[in-house]
């Protein structure tokens, strides 16, 4: 079955649900049984961006109008160029001013060669990290892009196991680690993902891009972990996060309150759950 795949992202959600069925046995949220709270707010980045030049200052502008203070917007090989990108980026923060913190997303799709270009150009937007430049799979690559720039590189969405982060972190490729609960290994190796982050001096920004459970999940592992800075809150259309359960996640002054419900704090709905099983 091999040693990662598919099979720990089914680890993973069932790991996620015994953590979730731990704290309602309890009667205690999940961040409680991590160890407890360590902040009771954690500021939540809006992530979208893909309008092009002439519209992505707007579109971002709309995510700041809703309460949050940073954007993550997409780069790469959706754009004709690399120049093209450089423009949308400097439009944004043209747009967004000094004080809101610009976070992009290239999704692997640039070369070594056509991320340091990027770099160079947006040199003076003070970008809060560059997220995949180059392929997962080219860590090498994504070190010497590293190694030429001083915007934080952000990485590790689709990496399984602390193993595999390990790896990133001694290629000196990566700056933000950015594991997935649902992908990683669950609630449990995530924690110790966290773990190999703070003894390197790195910081954690949990990928949510997915449905509520998984957002809720890295939610209580932010509310009690001091490496995770910040989460991804998708701003596109999801009904699997706004639809799937009763309880919304509110935007609070730019920040996801610490849950005080029983495990993950979810109550699924049913009829919607049925509406999209195969």
């Amino acid at each position: 079955m091999g040693r990662r795949g598919i099979t720990i992202s089914a680890l993973s959600g069932i790991d996620i649900a015994l953590w979730d069925l731990l704290g309602r046995a309890l009667g205690q949220p999940v961040w409680r049984l991590l160890g407890g709270r360590f902040r009771e707010r954690i500021p939540a980045y809006a992530s979208g961006g893909w309008a092009g030049v002439g519209g992505v200052g707007k579109q971002l502008l709309q995510y700041v109008e809703r309460g949050h203070r940073a954007v993550k917007m997409r780069v790469g090989l959706q754009d004709a160029s690399v120049n093209d990108s450089a423009a949308r980026v400097r439009e944004a923060r043209e747009t967004l001013g000094p004080d809101v913190a610009i976070m992009v997303d290239a999704h692997g799709t640039w070369s070594v060669r056509e991320a340091q270009r990027f770099a160079r150009k947006v040199a003076d937007c003070d970008l809060a990290w560059l997220e995949e430049p180059v392929s997962p799979d080219n860590v090498a690559g994504q070190a010497e892009v590293r190694a030429s720039t001083d915007i934080p590189i952000a990485a590790g969405e689709s990496e399984q196991t602390r193993f595999a982060f390990r790896e990133l972190i001694e290629a000196r490729a990566v700056d933000v680690l950015q594991p997935d609960p649902a992908i990683a290994g669950g609630i449990t190796e995530t924690q110790r993902i966290c773990a190999l982050a703070a003894t390197h001096g790195l910081i954690v920004a949990p990928h949510l891009w997915g449905g509520a459970v998984l957002f809720a999940a890295g939610l209580h592992l932010a509310v009690a972990t001091p490496t995770v800075t910040t989460l991804e809150f998708t701003r596109g259309d999801n009904p699997l996060l706004n639809d799937l359960v009763e309880e919304p996640f509110e935007l609070v002054d730019g920040h996801l309150q610490a849950p005080d419900r029983p495990g993950l704090g979810l109550t699924l709905r049913r009829d919607f759950v049925r509406s999209i099983t195969v």
